[in-house]
């Protein structure tokens, strides 16, 4: 998962906002910056785009994307938001559309959804359960883990940092919500888009594992530096890396 939090800061979204402004309510006026604070991924699952609304040829099929109400905008849910910029992330189309679609749960039953504010930033009492990369600290919410499958395919996954409270649930809600992690124990989706995110889970432990090994047994600064300059810094598990918020349960 990548961390989105300077995207509000850099100096095209003002440009951005400008355009957005004045254009009733386009969100494709926000694609540009939104790919670049991304390193043009998908900011949840780490898959591949590019800077058309077609995405990149992933697994034989071409993944689109395209920029999600974080807070859906459906008329039951934060219709007042639907031109909210604050309330906008980029997802690739599996994130959006198959898996998280209109769902939006809070913390707790006793958590009050907030359906008449006219900004994200007048919200200040409800929990969301859904990790936004664009506010939240991801590092303060997962950890990875490289490990195998039930039917012993090779994948990187998340898992949750806490082991109770509101951070533990937040965590463990999205990593259910979007199939980062337990992908084939816990299935809640199409067959074969369950099948898609095991094959991207299996490419990103492909393309950390050796460096995992060689941070484990050599200079760490080297290792580090060595991931550089392959140029994965451009994910977000770099992050996690970096820190060695990680575990390795294969054999």
């Amino acid at each position: 998962m990548i961390d989105m939090r300077s995207l509000h800061s850099d100096s095209d979204y003002n440009t951005a906002l400008a355009n957005f402004n004045s254009s009733n309510c386009k969100w494709t006026k926000f694609k540009d910056v939104h790919l670049k604070i991304s390193k043009y991924k998908c900011p949840i699952c780490e898959c591949n785009l590019n800077n058309t609304e077609e995405g990149i040829e992933q697994n034989g099929r071409f993944m689109k994307f395209s920029i999600d109400h974080y807070r859906p905008k459906d008329s039951n849910l934060y219709p007042l938001l639907k031109c909210d910029h604050k309330n906008y992330l980029l997802m690739c189309s599996d994130c959006n559309g198959c898996y998280k679609g209109n769902q939006f749960p809070l913390f707790s039953s006793g958590n009050v959804r907030d359906t008449t504010s006219r900004t994200t930033d007048s919200i200040t009492t409800e929990k969301p359960l859904i990790v936004n990369p664009i506010y939240d600290d991801l590092l303060e919410l997962f950890i990875l883990v490289f490990k195998l499958t039930p039917s012993g395919k090779k994948v990187l996954e998340l898992k949750p940092k806490e082991t109770t409270g509101y951070l533990y649930e937040k965590a463990k809600k999205t990593i259910r919500l979007f199939s980062l992690g337990n992908c084939e124990i816990d299935v809640h989706s199409s067959p074969s888009v369950q099948n898609c995110r095991i094959t991207l889970h299996n490419k990103h432990f492909n393309r950390f594992y050796n460096f995992i090994q060689a941070l484990i047994d050599k200079d760490q600064k080297a290792a580090l530096v060595e991931l550089k300059s392959k140029g994965l810094k451009n994910y977000g598990f770099y992050a996690f890396i970096e820190k060695q918020q990680f575990k390795i349960l294969v054999p």
